[in-house]
């Protein structure tokens, strides 16, 4: 009797026990927060008014970062940073900007504009109501502006499908935006004659000469001789300065020349006076 009365005994522990961990995992199920639903693959779906999707600083211009793939990840879009390349002209900056990629071939499908940022701030790609975009420290550099839904409704979702195309959804659905309206490829930011650069020196800056032409599509002219027949005769002393006239550049006129002639005029001159006064005297 004591040893099936110690067995019921041990029998109601167990179950007791079983009782009261089946209650906590019950309780402990209630107490905890819905699961939110996961967004598929390919998707990424904005919770925050501004959310950041890839950052770069500076000094780190050949680690792209990447930020979403595609469900068959056969597409990859990545936030690149690159300087400008020596001798590419512009202003020094670097360049942050969106390439969706292939890959198996890391081929260029699709690029943003090639936006400029300083060399001192962090670029960064951020995913809000226009849509995504680039940062240059907290100043914009490039938006997708025309991402707007027909309703209004603020856009809620970032899809990069199998086809390497890249789509932005409002909270209904809606397509807003789509990457292939905008084709964009394989622009070399950064490099000489890239999108953003000025040329290195404009196209009138280049020597003059030979068969090349002259600015806005005018063409060299022929240039007449320099010579003349008067280079055939023997030239003066070189220190000598000449004018229009082959004549030394020295004042010619008789009023400080000191030439006779101009004497001779002087004294004509008062002659004819110095008579007039006389005869006019002896008439009157």
């Amino acid at each position: 009797m004591l040893l099936s009365h110690v067995l019921n005994s041990k029998q109601e522990e167990m179950e007791f026990l079983a009782s009261l961990i089946l209650s906590l995992s019950f309780s402990s199920l209630l107490l905890s927060p819905p699961a939110q639903a996961t967004a598929p693959s390919g998707t990424i779906k904005r919770t925050t008014k501004q959310q950041i999707l890839a950052s770069i600083p500076p000094g780190t211009q050949e680690n792209p970062v990447p930020f979403i793939t595609s469900p068959s990840g056969k597409y990859a879009a990545y936030l690149l940073r690159r300087e400008t390349a020596p001798g590419a002209g512009g202003f020094g900056s670097d360049f942050c900007y969106i390439q969706v990629q292939d890959t198996s071939t890391e081929q260029s499908m699709w690029e943003s504009e090639c936006a400029p940022v300083s060399t001192a701030n962090t670029c960064a790609l951020v995913f809000d109501d226009n849509g995504l975009e680039v940062f240059d420290g907290s100043n914009s550099a490039w938006a997708t502006d025309d991402a707007e839904s027909a309703d209004e409704n603020f856009l809620e979702t970032l899809e990069l499908v199998d086809e390497g195309d890249m789509w932005l959804r409002d909270k209904k659905g809606e397509l807003a935006w789509k990457a292939s309206e905008e084709p964009r490829a394989n622009q070399g930011c950064g490099l000489p004659g890239s999108p953003g650069l000025a040329p290195a020196r404009p196209p009138f800056a280049a020597p003059i000469g030979g068969d090349d032409n002259l600015p806005f599509g005018q063409q060299q002219l022929p240039q007449p001789s320099t010579l003349s027949t008067q280079q055939a005769k023997p030239m003066a002393g070189v220190s000598q300065t000449f004018g229009f006239d082959s004549n030394p550049l020295a004042d010619s006129t008789p009023y400080d020349s000191g030439c006779s002639r101009g004497v001779q005029y002087w004294l004509g001159t008062g002659g004819g006076v110095l008579l007039a006064h006389l005869v006019s005297g002896l008439v009157f």
